[in-house]
């Protein structure tokens, strides 16, 4: 154990986290520099294109015999879960309009720390990463310094992320507390309580290299042989048979958005099932029931971290399982006991540099935050409390675009508290549409409902009869639009016949009239396109 360094890499979004990663892989020949893709450890498509990384990847190499393990963890904030220790760097020092000496600064200021302590890089052109890897080694301590626990021959071991194999099935990845991992031996699950035999044991290269064993103080994988995806939760532990207890302080992570999710054909039904089982196995914090809407038939309650976890989780299922889907506007947990409503209370923490204070302060009255706390410092910190429904709302974007990108951000749900509000209807021809309702306060409700039938109006198409949008609020209508009807005739175009008297040609521009209709979604008696839903959610 003395030979083992476990870290991570923590940053923001867009701070070069994966490209210091490549660059750490290439120096210790864990990779080709020549031979792989960009930004490794994000295999994720969407991961790539978004500049995000949404699900960690672990790593072993190895560097003048020491054994490092790195942990590859995202930035934003809806997957801090996923997040554990770092180093002190300031990357991208290559860029033309980098303060680097101003960064310096603040960081040793900040950490208490001398500026000699922080590591000048560039992940992009390798600059200066020998030091860190030189740092990782000398730094931190070895897994046998900070073993709190007895040791013995007993197996426990930490479930750090897990997937499912069609042939293997569920493949646990875990950190060793104690003892050791190899083929054949009988274990548990210590909050699962469930009992398997492993075939396989192994670390990671990226890949997965089969190894006869993995013991204390290392990071591998365990096959379990376990075909429920949903015994193998992040943050259990795998120990002996004859054990009971695992690795202390196991949370289960709490989804605190919610939304509904319908196959567009009715028919994907079971394979949106299958979809989410197997998403759930590589996110602890994902939660679905099932339910059934009669406007959009059987689907599912799902719970989110938060709106980029929702967006992420969508576009997966549309673009990994092939997937056409319906998704409702994501809403909080409000707790309603007859006619008294309580929502969800948050406490915030944002850390900016000090030019940014004023924009910051109003961005929190603006979304009903009450101020509690402001240390002035060289990056000041300012604490508030905030409707879980406000910050939701776009708040983490509008705050990195008044810090310029600069301001860091946490929050905790601490309580719920009663508040004045009701339930928001919406109303297309007198019929209340479920989807599209919504709880909301007394001082929100005017403008939400204002804005929710406006943006129905620009979306839904034209019909052929008038559609009357209304969004009523505590038993009367407070905001109302008109859509005006018109007729068309798909075989008529400027006032003649399409094709004539061709009855083929006629047939193609009814099957075309045909596959647009399969897109479309009858509630009650409007037509509404899937593209409604998706737009109105990502307009927030």
């Amino acid at each position: 154990m003395k030979q083992i360094r476990n870290f991570a890499i923590i940053a923001h979004i867009d701070h070069g986290k994966s490209t210091l990663a490549d660059r750490l892989m290439e120096m210790t020949g864990t990779i080709d520099k020549n031979k792989h893709d960009e930004q490794m450890l994000d295999r994720n498509p969407i991961s790539r294109e978004r500049g995000i990384t949404i699900k960690l990847a672990p790593v072993r190499m190895e560097y003048q015999f020491v054994i490092l393990n790195l942990i590859d963890t995202p930035g934003h904030v809806d997957f801090s879960y996923e997040v554990d220790r770092t180093l002190a760097v300031v990357n991208k020092i290559d860029m033309l309009n980098a303060e680097v000496e101003k960064t310096v600064s603040a960081l040793s200021q900040f950490l208490g720390i001398h500026e000699d302590e922080v590591i000048r890089i560039s992940a992009k052109t390798g600059e200066n990463v020998q030091y860190v890897l030189d740092a990782i080694i000398q730094r931190l301590p070895s897994p046998h310094i900070l073993q709190e626990y007895e040791h013995d021959a007993h197996l426990k071991a930490l479930i750090f992320d897990s997937y499912f194999d069609t042939h293997k099935g569920v493949i646990a990845f875990v950190r060793i507390f104690e003892g050791h991992a190899q083929s054949g031996q009988k274990m548990k699950l210590a909050v699962g309580n469930r009992m398997f035999e492993t075939t396989e044991v192994g670390y990671f290269t990226p890949d997965l290299v089969h190894k006869p064993m993995i013991s204390e103080g290392e990071i591998g994988y365990i096959v379990t042989n376990l075909k429920d995806i949903r015994d193998v939760r992040v943050g259990d532990s795998i120990i002996d048979q004859n054990m009971h207890t695992g690795v202390p302080g196991y949370k289960k992570v709490k989804p605190v958005v919610f939304a509904s999710l319908f196959p567009t054909d009715t028919a994907d039904y079971e394979h949106v099932k299958n979809a989410l089982e197997k998403i759930y196995l590589t996110d602890s914090a994902l939660e679905f029931i099932p339910i059934y809407s009669q406007a959009l038939g059987a689907g599912f309650r799902i719970g989110f971290l938060g709106l980029l976890h929702a967006d992420v989780i969508c576009e997966r299922l549309e673009r990994e399982y092939n997937l056409s889907l319906v998704l409702t506007p994501p809403q909080v947990n409000y707790q309603i006991q007859g006619e008294i409503i309580k929502e969800p209370i948050v406490k915030i923490m944002i850390i900016t540099p000090q030019k940014y204070i004023g924009g910051i302060m109003r961005l929190c009255e603006d979304h009903r935050a009450l101020f509690l706390h402001m240390d002035n410092k060289n990056q000041v910190s300012l604490e508030y409390e905030m409707p879980l429904a406000e910050m939701i709302s776009n708040f983490f974007d509008q705050l990195k675009s008044v810090s310029s990108g600069y301001a860091s951000f946490d929050w905790v749900l601490i309580r719920y508290d009663v508040v004045d509000a009701s339930r928001l209807s919406l109303l297309l021809n007198g019929d209340e549409i479920e989807e599209f309702s919504q709880i909301v306060v007394h001082e929100r409700a005017q403008q939400i409902a204002m804005d929710l039938t406006k943006k129905l109006k620009d979306l839904i198409p034209r019909q052929q009869y008038e559609v009357r949008i209304q969004a009523q609020y505590k038993g009367r209508i407070i905001a109302s639009e008109r859509l005006s009807p018109f007729r068309k005739d798909v075989l008529m175009k400027g006032g003649k016949s399409v094709g004539g008297g061709d009855v083929n040609r006629k047939r193609k521009v009814l099957e075309k009239q045909k596959e647009g209709k399969k897109r479309m979604k009858m509630i009650g008696k409007v037509e509404v396109p899937k593209e409604v839903f998706t737009k109105l959610f990502k307009n927030g």
